[in-house]
């Protein structure tokens, strides 16, 4: 029996109070999307800065690449400038999607093996730029998938 009254006096709260129980789902429902959405957008921006940083580094190491291998210039083809632009691309890609993370430490591998090589083998110059395509692409890739 008193299980029963505080039944019904729960019916009738609830009823009464219907219209800010669902004020209060939705503005709940509200908050976590607005956390969620500046989450994907700062999420978003953080990869999307890191990809044009790899995409302007990928550049200046394909200019030193070619700098050292077809003009044999020292100075601007620099291996040790070089080294510098690899390792920010491997950091810096590895804030990026596992792809391109990947290939980040693909384009490092390559480096470390032919850099030694570069200006003297010609198939040191296509790996390294075979490794730097890849790598464009696959930036290009992460920035394309961003929601």
């Amino acid at each position: 029996m008193r299980l029963r009254g505080w039944y019904e006096q729960f019916k009738r709260q609830f009823r009464a109070n219907l219209v800010a129980i669902i004020s209060l789902l939705t503005a709940l429902s509200g908050f976590y999307y607005n956390t969620w959405r500046d989450h994907q957008n700062e999420l978003n921006h953080n990869m999307r800065n890191a990809a044009f940083e790899v995409l302007k580094e990928l550049g200046e190491l394909q200019t030193v690449v070619n700098y050292a291998h077809f003009e044999r210039d020292k100075q601007r083809g620099n291996t040790l400038d070089g080294w510098g632009h690899v390792v920010l691309i491997r950091d810096v890609s590895r804030l990026m999607t596992p792809a391109a993370a990947a290939e980040g430490q693909q384009l490092y591998a390559a480096w470390q093996q032919q850099v030694d090589r570069l200006g003297a083998d010609a198939a040191s110059e296509q790996a390294i730029s075979k490794e730097i395509t890849e790598m464009r692409e696959a930036v290009l890739a992460s920035i394309r998938q961003l929601q």
